[in-house]
């Protein structure tokens, strides 16, 4: 048979419009499994990346929910969950039957504590597995691992977040997803639940044991503290007593020693006093001399009679032979003082040594003194802080009460296997 001109340019135009159509979904295939890949990280260039991969995605594939949810498991693995929650409600506007997505919402819900919002995902979840069966073998596991969810779900609110919602609501809740279920079934979700409840009573008891061990050692460090303080205590006690003693014997012994010391000076006093007495009557002997003399010299040398001459002559002879001998006496006592004032500069530099030495030795004690008060203000903070009840509030007990009331405790989505059937329908 054979086909017309414009037959052949018809097919022809199919034909390209078919390898168009293949290459822009190769296009569009290659650009999610890139979103995938570049941001499966929580770094901030992961993060980067991730946003602007995601905007070469919506120019290829559109609204393709193969490109939705590649976006909304990556913002999962980043955890940026309140963009993802957006995602996933973008998927399921598209796919409302989609298990992982509704799965996904309701675990993102609980993440972000909007727990009323998350029983009316799970309520549509159990739904969609009561109304619609798995076909094959992949559909049952994903089908299965949904029911299991919703064991783990109302497990964890029947016991780790127990406090957080209204316990009759999640009653109903779990009646309904058991009355759902063909009795077959059943027991994927009990048993799911139940292993909830048993791991939140062992974290619950090793908490307990850990707290037990906390307040046990607390206690322990507690008394070994205070006994520290309390000998302590006596150890600054004693020493204050030691300190008060130096300081008593210290004033004892400079009392006596500037007793001897104005013992020692009062001789000298005396003798200074009258050596310096002794020295004034010379010196006015010995000026009164002088000046006799000198009277006498002028007397002679106006006198014209030889013997009113000699009488005079005699007369001064005499007198300075007096004055020579008031000279050397007066030579002799100054001698004696100043060897006194001597003795009395001695006895004064030990007086100042006694008094310097024993004000710097009540320094030292009052510096001492002071160090010791203010190691007894510290002590007394420390007994007051350590006389506190115990309460046992370690960083493990923390983290151990925060892990056991965390839902990704009991409940991880597996963003890999995830990951993982996307990409393969992709290919």
């Amino acid at each position: 048979m054979q086909v017309s001109r414009p037959g052949q340019i018809a097919a022809a135009g199919l034909i390209m419009v078919g390898l168009l159509g293949r290459a822009w979904a190769a296009d569009a295939s290659s650009s999610i499994a890139k979103l995938l890949e570049v941001g499966w990280s929580i770094s901030p260039q992961a993060r980067a990346a991730a946003d602007a991969q995601y905007e070469e995605v919506r120019r290829l594939a559109g609204d393709d929910v193969r490109a939705i949810e590649a976006s909304w498991l990556v913002l999962m693995q980043q955890r940026r969950f309140e963009e993802a929650l957006k995602r996933i409600d973008e998927h399921i506007a598209k796919q409302p039957d989609d298990l992982t997505a509704l799965r996904a919402k309701a675990w993102v819900q609980t993440v972000l504590k909007n727990y009323h919002a998350a029983f009316v995902s799970i309520d549509r979840l159990s739904l969609l597995l009561a109304a619609d069966g798995p076909k094959t073998d992949a559909d049952r596991a994903v089908h299965d691992e949904s029911i299991s969810f919703l064991g783990r779900f109302v497990g964890y609110f029947g016991g780790p977040a127990a406090e957080l919602v209204n316990q009759d609501d999640r009653k109903a809740l779990e009646k309904r997803l058991l009355d759902r279920l063909p009795e077959s079934q059943r027991p994927l979700l009990e048993d799911a639940r139940n292993s909830v409840l048993s791991k939140f009573i062992e974290m619950t008891d090793e908490s307990a044991n850990a707290r037990d061990k906390a307040v046990a050692s607390m206690k322990a460090d507690k008394e070994k503290t205070l006994a520290e303080l309390q000998t302590e205590k006596q150890g600054l006690d004693a020493r204050e007593k030691e300190l008060e003693d130096q300081r008593t014997r210290l004033n004892s012994e400079y009392k006596t020693q500037m007793d001897e010391l104005a013992r020692q000076d009062q001789p000298l006093v005396q003798q200074q006093a009258q050596l310096s007495s002794r020295a004034n009557l010379l010196n006015a002997d010995l000026l009164q001399t002088s000046s006799r003399i000198a009277t006498l010299q002028q007397l002679f040398a106006g006198e014209k009679d030889p013997g009113r001459r000699q009488q005079y002559l005699n007369e001064i002879n005499t007198l300075s032979l007096l004055a020579s001998r008031l000279d050397a006496d007066l030579l002799g006592v100054n001698r004696l003082l100043r060897g006194v004032a001597s003795q009395r500069a001695a006895v004064q530099a030990r007086r100042v040594q006694a008094q310097s030495g024993t004000v710097a030795q009540f320094e030292r004690i009052d510096d001492e003194v002071a160090g010791l008060n203010k190691r007894e203000r510290r002590n007394g903070v420390n007994e007051k802080r350590a006389s506190r009840p115990v309460a046992a509030t370690s960083s493990k007990i923390r983290a151990l009460s925060a892990q056991a009331t965390a839902f990704s405790t009991y409940d991880t989505l597996p963003l890999e296997a995830m990951k993982t059937r996307l990409l393969e329908s992709l290919r």
